[in-house]
């Protein structure tokens, strides 16, 4: 999923006392003076911690439904991370990302892996991924404008990534929380004029490192960026399709839909998604067609941008249809509405408070409350009211090499 970069940049250097004499090049020495200064590497950590509270008060403190804030109730390290990447230049046309989490989202995150022969199998599943979060290497040919990767990536379906400290709103959208948050495999990006893209990706599966059976899955997409006096525009069209069950036959594979539009000014933006999914589930009497589909709109403007503070609000309605349970476990609309103030100190410090209302129209209710704690628990609830407060550190440098 495309992250939307937030708040955090890098700080101006400090203004030089002297200025250096002006000596004249010709063209090729200064191409390759400037293809020197390539600070293509990025380091960086973060960690992120939480105070969660749920009006329904769970027992278990869960947050039903969610990867990305699992916790509540609880003060809690939500999730740290340090990464190293590379990005490919004219100069040093390779990819390299390796990034590495922990926490209690991190957890969240793998829950679903699954495990080669069961309980007997061996250096597989959630305890062995859980603490991977980037791991990929490729090539970049910069005459044809052709990329090569495989590994462990970022998804780029929907708007809002895993690390929430790059998303507008702290808490993920019901939409972010259905479609994969990372795909492991391998893909194709191929620049077209105009500013579009066009992707290809061969996958293990819905949000699997390890393979659910025999085949592979298959992501397709068309990108498009524009950067224009008032702002960035970004578009794309993501189609996910294959087999992610025990059935490999073409009318048991998942197709779901991906649409994105988002626009990015000096001190705001928007943007929008839409999904639409279905699956025929044929291991289940009569083979039901299992659909689900869903969004929502983002906002964000900053309302703050001093030296060393900048205050940003965000606010975001989304919405979810789950007609036979095949996402969220139960046929339902999930609706929520969203409200975020981030305020940052020095570039480094992230201070977040979020209300969010969400609503179920699931018969029985969905959300965990006081002593119902599991999914068939009686007197689960219909809504929940949570407040978050989240205090965030990161630090991100680039450099040469």
């Amino acid at each position: 999923m495309q992250p939307l970069v937030l708040l955090f940049l890098n700080p101006p250097p400090s203004e030089a006392p002297h200025e250096p004499p002006v000596t004249v090049v010709d063209a090729a020495e200064q191409e390759e003076h400037e293809e020197a200064k390539d600070q293509a590497w990025t380091v960086g950590a973060f960690v992120d911690t939480a105070y969660l509270i749920n009006s329904n008060l769970p027992d278990n403190h869960l947050y039903r439904g969610t990867v990305t804030t699992p916790r509540t109730g609880e003060f809690t390290v939500n999730l740290g991370a340090a990464y190293l990447t590379h990005a490919p230049s004219k100069r040093e046309p390779w990819r390299f990302e390796l990034g590495l989490q922990f926490g209690g989202a991190a957890d969240a995150l793998v829950a679903s892996e699954p495990v080669p022969g069961g309980d007997d199998g061996r250096l597989a599943g959630a305890e062995v991924w859980k603490h991977v979060a980037l791991a990929n290497a490729g090539g970049r040919i910069n005459k044809t404008g052709t990329e090569i990767g495989a590994g462990l990536f970022a998804s780029p379906i929907g708007i809002g990534g895993f690390w929430s400290l790059d998303n507008w709103n702290y808490s993920p959208s019901w939409e972010s929380n259905a479609a994969p948050f990372y795909l492991a495999g391998a893909r194709v990006v191929q620049d077209l004029p105009a500013g579009f893209g066009i992707q290809a990706w061969l996958v293990n599966g819905w949000q699997t490192i390890g393979d659910v059976n025999d085949a592979p899955s298959y992501l397709a997409g068309l990108t498009w960026n524009r950067d224009t006096a008032s702002g960035s525009w970004s578009a794309a069209q993501f189609v996910y399709f294959g087999p992610d069950d025990t059935d490999l036959s073409a009318q048991a594979w998942r197709v779901h839909s991906d649409s994105q539009v988002t626009w990015e000014g000096p001190r705001a933006g928007i943007g929008a998604v839409w999904d639409y999914g279905q699956e025929r589930v044929t291991s289940l009497p009569g083979e039901p067609l299992h659909l689900w589909t869903g969004g929502g709109l983002f906002v964000h403007g900053l309302v703050v941008d001093g030296r060393n503070v900048d205050l940003d609000i965000a606010a975001r309605p989304d919405a979810w249809f789950d007609r036979n349970g095949r996402i969220y476990g139960v046929p339902q609309w999930l609706i929520s509405g969203t409200a975020t103030l981030n305020v940052t100190f020095f570039d480094r410090i992230l201070v977040r408070t979020e209300y969010r209302f969400d609503h179920s129209t699931a018969e029985r209710g969905f959300f965990y409350a006081g002593g119902a704690t599991s999914d068939l628990s009686p007197g689960l609830a219909n809504q929940q009211h949570t407040a978050f407060l989240s205090l965030a550190g990161r630090f991100e440098h680039a450099f040469g090499i």
